[in-house]
């Protein structure tokens, strides 16, 4: 997919690159192609940042935390969350699952919801300017494809867009209904993040004494995640401090391997199983993105131009190379060592964290940049 042919070799091509890739970010141009541009205002509201109103005074003292910012204008000040934004044009990205209630699908009605988490900077999954869309269920009875409108902008955007995913989950996935996720780039971290810190888990105990037993169970009846060009093992363009800038909001550079991997605990999927694809670019063809190709020189061998194998291969270990090391051979087009071993699903990476699967191997994914990963597991599930 998306395969080009006739380009001059990267290494030719290097220096151009980064001067108009600095050039970019010291002018501030928002280059964040697919996945949106800058930070965005939100209504919805970590704990962290909830306040308390009191009103009355003695026994009639009544004190409510507000838990969202529903009512008044976003956390930035930016865009509106009261209800007369919607005729004034001014919404906040989330303020209709956050503030309207408002998800997509028919809660307890025996119906699949196929939920979309975006990536990094983005706060939905498509845009009107932007090829990318919703899986096809039409073929699938009483399902629906469900785009989850979560900010993931700030500083703070997994754990916020975590928590507005939690709330598509507590409508779409509970009681007789049920769901798939489709996630891409950070959306994994969104993913992980929400299954290990704010699942609903129900404790059901038997018996008493020495024979009570309690079991625990999910609410959320999630039958899978699946996971394109994954950034669960976080991106090392995060510790390049211009080149995360390039992609125009704070998340960026606080979604390093060291961070998102200490974020939570990715191998807790509460029994779902999670399913990975991911693939490389190679050292000639490189990506049409000038962005990404610049990046590719700044990542572990393979990598996509935004995360290495180890992420979107959903690996324990931050393997930086080829895992031994040993697969190496010399390459006039790239004129250096070229890591052989392109099979994203090969023991050479590691081994996966606990409940993650490859369901697609690199070879699929040969020569296909991080942006056009992102309707890959869609477009090769058939939908």
């Amino acid at each position: 997919m998306n395969k080009k042919s006739g380009q001059q070799p990267r290494l030719v091509l290097l220096a151009a690159c980064m001067l108009l890739t600095l050039g970019m970010a010291s002018s501030g141009t928002v280059l964040a192609g697919t996945i949106g541009g800058g930070d965005l205002g939100r209504c919805e509201r970590l704990a962290s940042e909830s306040t308390q109103v009191c009103t009355g005074k003695g026994k009639k003292r009544v004190c409510v935390t507000e838990d969202t910012f529903c009512g008044g204008l976003g956390n930035d000040g930016s865009c509106s969350c009261d209800s007369a934004c919607e005729a004034n044009g001014n919404c906040c990205a989330d303020y209709a699952p956050v503030c309207a209630g408002e998800f997509q699908c028919a809660p307890d009605s025996g119906q699949i919801a196929f939920l979309h988490v975006g990536g990094m900077c983005s706060s939905k999954w498509d845009y009107e300017d932007d090829p990318d869309r919703l899986a096809d269920v039409s073929g699938i009875a009483n399902a629906t494809a469900v785009d989850v409108k979560a900010v993931q902008t700030d500083d703070t955007g997994t754990q916020v867009a975590a928590k507005t995913l939690g709330r598509y989950l507590d409508a779409c996935c509970t009681d007789s209904n049920s769901c798939v996720v489709y996630n891409y780039s950070n959306g994994d971290n969104v993913m992980g993040y929400a299954l290990d810190q704010l699942a609903t888990v129900d404790r059901v105990c038997t018996g008493k004494g020495r024979k009570r037993q309690c079991e625990e169970s999910l609410a959320w009846n999630i039958l899978e995640v699946r996971t394109s060009a994954g950034n669960g093992g976080g991106s090392e363009l995060s510790d390049w401090g211009a080149l995360a800038d390039l992609f125009a909001c704070e998340l960026a550079s606080e979604i390093g391997p060291s961070q998102v991997r200490n974020l939570y605990d990715h191998n807790n999927t509460r029994g779902v199983p999670v399913f990975h694809t991911g693939g490389f670019l190679d050292q000639v063809s490189g990506s049409d993105n000038i962005t990404l190709d610049a990046a590719w020189w700044f990542l572990p061998w393979h990598n996509d131009g935004a995360v290495g194998y180890h992420s979107s291969g959903a690996r324990n270990t931050a393997v930086e190379w080829c895992g031994d090391g040993q697969n190496l051979s010399w390459d006039w087009d790239y004129f250096g060592y070229w890591c052989t071993d392109e099979d994203l699903c090969s023991s050479n990476y590691g081994t996966l964290f606990q409940g993650h699967n490859m369901a697609y191997c690199g070879m699929e994914m040969e020569n296909v940049d991080h942006y056009d990963q992102k309707m890959s597991f869609i477009q090769l599930k058939g939908q």
